[in-house]
């Protein structure tokens, strides 16, 4: 089977299937946290030494972590028929480079979680599970690099990839990746916040009650850093939104995003025993942050530093 030198239309759909698969897996996986169900199972990467242990169909918690562990299955064997298709069938360098690297982000994935659980305090002992929490941290905060990759990866076999030609000047694609940046900090944080069930509500005063968290201590950092963190990197993706070459698409995507991540971020905070609602944070993030990786990258491929040769 020989390369072609134009996208092929069963690599944009195997890569449209796979980054809706994606966002499939993050939606089990963050939901499993938010209900505290990561050690449902004590083993890996069988459930309670099976493929279909008793009580997941029934139990809640069980549901929520086995269901992810089957999803995110099923997102490893499409990644790999990306990385293998790509190598038949995909002539550019940094695409087909790309597809390599998604893989092993995906088997990098699937270590980080079962290190998480087979390290868990329950397994170790101990008192403290630093250790777990860490591997948890790194599966959540690789997991959204991973679908940020993928949805670059897609976009290189979209018309809207090939079609693209005017430039951008310099001044725009540093602030694509100074937004970019600050929006992986953002989540960065916001995973060591939900992994050690952090999460605060916000102060009763009147002129705090929207903003500051209630507490004192690592949780209120915390809290304020992702909050006030998140309103900085807000700030900077509004500014590249609307600045540089043909803004208008580009805008109103990324505020659409931003707005409803910001409400999802506050009723979040308001309905505090509510595991959808952080879910659905997770995930409108998530988008959020591929988005903004997608359009970084079409502004450097119209400035020519994302060459198809």
């Amino acid at each position: 089977m020989t390369p072609s030198s134009h996208p092929h239309p069963r690599l944009r759909w195997l890569c449209f299937i796979a980054l809706a698969w994606a966002v499939l897996v993050l939606q089990a996986g963050g939901f499993t946290t938010s209900i505290r169900a990561g050690m449902a199972f004590l083993d890996w990467p069988l459930s309670n030494g099976s493929i279909n242990p008793p009580g997941w169909l029934t139990e809640i918690d069980k549901f929520a972590e086995h269901s992810h562990r089957l999803a995110a299955t099923g997102l490893g064997l499409l990644i790999i028929a990306i990385a293998v298709t790509h190598r038949l069938r995909e002539s550019r360098p940094l695409v087909r480079l790309g597809s390599y690297l998604l893989f092993g982000l995906v088997l990098l994935q699937g270590g980080l979680g079962g290190l998480r659980v087979l390290l868990d305090k329950l397994n170790i002992g101990g008192d403290g599970n630093l250790k777990a929490v860490s591997f948890a941290v790194a599966h959540a905060v690789n997991a959204q690099l991973t679908i940020g990759l993928l949805a670059i990866i897609t976009l290189a076999h979209t018309r809207i990839w090939q079609t693209s030609t005017a430039s951008a000047p310099l001044a725009e694609r540093r602030r694509g990746l100074f937004a970019v940046g600050l929006v992986f900090l953002v989540i960065l944080i916001g995973a060591v916040m939900r992994q050690n069930h952090l999460t605060s509500w916000v102060s009763t005063g009147f002129s705090e009650k929207i903003f500051l968290p209630e507490g004192d201590g690592i949780g209120w950092l915390v809290n304020l850093l992702h909050r006030s963190g998140a309103l900085v990197a807000g700030l900077f993706i509004l500014i590249f939104a609307w600045s540089g070459t043909r803004p208008l698409r580009r805008g109103l995507i990324l505020s659409s995003l931003l707005l409803a991540q910001i409400s999802l971020g506050v009723l979040s905070i308001q309905l505090p025993l509510n595991p959808h609602v952080r879910t659905v944070h997770l995930v409108v993030g998530a988008a959020l942050f591929s988005t903004l990786c997608v359009q970084v990258a079409l502004a450097h491929r119209r400035a020519g530093r994302l060459s198809e040769t």
